[in-house]
């Protein structure tokens, strides 16, 4: 059985399914130089000494942020000293680096590399960004740049979070103001991968506690606010003991909002609504980035850069069902935004260009239906799998007899003969475009017919009362 990352001991290396592309023209000798133009997307395969040396950015780092020292004789011996005295932090500085040597405005690569690669040489991150990093007035451009040096230290696999322990409380101020990022702005397709990127290698790094502090309540149990109602109602009957739990969550919750000398609306919560908001960004970019010009799946006219946002989104929806801490509370608002569904149904799926993008895809939808109990971590018997199976079709079948006169022939069938695609779609066919629509937007997703008919078939949830939603 394939792993399931969560259920034993943390094994948190990952294959990286959508890497900084190469453009292999870089590689040759009439390649540009590293610094031939501000922002230049052209990659090299590396870089040498001498190009660094003579790089603008070494000599701004120089002049600004990159520590030296220099060798005296003092009594007969040597005795290193530092170097001159940098200028004081400038945030326009700041700004004019990221404007034109780290952001991309156009292509399928989302960061310069060999610029990211100068900068993270010269420890801008370190001596630079972080020390003079303020969570109430740093900018946009401050923010970003810290995303971006950090994508490069996880994409090098040396230590990322290191320069941080020293100031745990200001880090998680600093991902605070990363999870607000977005807010009141628009960022580019090249922005919201990098973006992208750094969830996948925080949620990536679950065994560093000053990190899961933050990340994880993104993913727990206060994230079903977000959910649908008739979702929601149906995960707690399926499991009775979360009834008492979510009761007590409300209450805690409602007594911190009244501390405060708040309104009760969890509704609103950053955290509550960040992983579905999130997840419906994706799914604009996928319907409506990709084939910008709404043309046909079979042109050649695809953005790239949005195809390779779907890919990396993939993988980080993947990440996060494939580990037991974040998966528990996560998979129910992956099936309830119909994310794999949506996936299927795409233009991109199906093109010649999308073909990672459909294998990620039919991986997430494996994850998504993993055989294992999401709050124990253990693995479902072959009874419980074909039990859960065969209850799901019953709910169904009573919901279309009491409620789609239409559907009685499928209603008083056996599970074996509609339980395949081909045969459920022929027993489907007899319903209108607007009754089929009626059935899947009003009855199923909505799920509140069915979830009256799922407690009325169980004796342990006939006399437990749901509390709405607040």
């Amino acid at each position: 059985m394939t792993k399931v990352y969560g259920t034993g001991a943390y094994d948190f290396k990952r294959h990286h399914v959508a890497e900084y592309p190469l453009d292999l023209s870089a590689t040759r000798p009439e390649a540009k130089s590293a610094d031939s133009k501000p922002g230049s997307t052209t990659l090299a395969s590396s870089i040498t000494l001498s190009e660094i040396q003579r790089d603008r950015l070494t000599k701004i780092a120089s002049a600004n942020w990159l520590k030296t020292t220099t060798s005296a004789v003092a009594d007969g011996g040597d005795m290193e000293v530092e170097g001159e005295e940098k200028r004081a932090f400038d945030a326009e500085l700041v700004k004019k680096i990221y404007e034109t040597e780290l952001k991309v405005k156009e292509g399928r690569k989302t960061v310069p590399l060999q610029r990211v690669m100068i900068l993270e040489v010269s420890q801008y991150l370190e001596n630079y960004l972080w020390p003079n990093f303020d969570p109430e007035t740093a900018t946009f451009e401050h923010v970003m740049s810290m995303i971006l040096m950090i994508n490069e230290k996880f994409r090098e696999n040396v230590a990322a979070w290191s320069c941080f322990y020293d100031q745990k409380g200001v880090f998680k101020r600093f991902l605070d103001r990363v999870l607000h990022l977005k807010e009141g702005r628009e960022l580019s397709i090249a922005e919201k991968t990098n973006y992208l990127v750094f969830m996948i290698n925080a949620f990536q790094s679950l065994e560093d506690e000053m990190v899961s502090q933050t990340v994880l309540k993104l993913a727990s149990f206060e994230s079903w606010h977000s959910l649908s109602y008739g979702r929601f109602q149906m995960e707690l009957c399926l499991n009775n003991k979360l009834i008492k739990k979510w009761r007590k969550t409300i209450k805690k919750e409602a007594e911190e909002a009244t501390k405060r000398g708040e309104v009760f609306n969890p509704s609103t919560s950053l955290e509550v609504r960040f992983l579905r908001n999130f997840t419906e960004e994706f799914l604009d970019v996928l319907d409506f980035k990709v084939f910008p010009q709404k043309s046909s799946a079979n042109e050649d006219e695809i953005d790239d850069a949005a195809v390779l946002y779907c890919e990396r989104f993939m993988e980080f929806l993947i990440d996060l069902l494939s580990q037991l801490p974040t998966r528990r509370y996560l998979r129910p608002l992956v099936a309830d935004v119909a994310v794999v569904a949506k996936c299927h149904l795409s233009a991109l799926y199906r093109h010649e260009k999308g073909k990672l993008f459909a294998q990620l895809v039919d991986l997430l939808q494996f994850y998504e239906r993993f055989e294992i109990n999401d709050y124990y971590g253990t693995q479902l018997t072959d009874d419980e799998v074909v039990r859960s199976h065969y209850e799901r079709f019953q709910a169904f079948q009573l919901l279309a007899f009491k409620k789609i006169p239409k559907l009685r022939e499928l209603a008083l069938s056996n599970v074996g003969a509609i339980h395949k695609r081909a045969d459920l779609s022929k027993q489907l066919s007899v319903l209108s475009p607007e009754e089929l629509k009626d059935l899947v937007c009003c009855k199923i997703l909505g799920l509140k017919e069915l979830i009256f008919l799922l407690k009325s078939w169980s004796p342990s949830l006939r006399d437990s009362s749901l509390k709405k939603k607040q």
